[in-house]
């Protein structure tokens, strides 16, 4: 039987459904990696938050959106984001940190971190692995 596929090969019922409407921050300063991203979380039917390029823009949408799960990259152009993802776990958002380096050693409030390059089966995934572990609270 065929199953319909993603654009990146992943089945349209598969590991991301669980993830299906949830309100997703992008926090990163390279266009072409952000776009791509949004581009296929919204085609899992995730709503994306973003994308942004800094901490301060990220702040502020997580006062005016309520994101349920952030994606953020450790190395944003002239700063780092360490303290914002502390205060998205304060905030009870789960993050998933992105960094192209080879080890961090504080990112104690981030659920997972994905060594970029990564391909878009390999953000479902963690992403999926995120929302198993501690699925965003209900919103009314």
């Amino acid at each position: 039987m065929y199953e319909a596929m993603d654009a990146v090969g992943m089945p349209l019922k598969g590991e991301a459904s669980a993830l299906h409407g949830l309100r997703i921050l992008i926090v990163e300063d390279s266009y072409v990696v952000a776009r791509a991203i949004q581009c296929l979380l919204e085609e899992m039917g995730m709503a994306v938050v973003g994308p942004v390029a800094t901490s301060i823009d990220a702040e502020r949408l997580l006062i005016e959106r309520s994101p349920e799960l952030a994606i953020v990259d450790i190395h944003l152009k002239g700063e780092e984001s360490f303290n914002l993802i502390d205060r998205l776990h304060e905030a009870g958002i789960p993050v998933l940190a992105m960094s192209g380096l080879a080890t961090h050693t504080r990112l104690a409030n981030a659920a997972t971190l994905l060594q970029k390059p990564f391909s878009g089966s390999d953000l479902l995934a963690a992403l999926d692995g995120i929302f198993v572990s501690s699925p965003p609270a209900a919103t009314s």
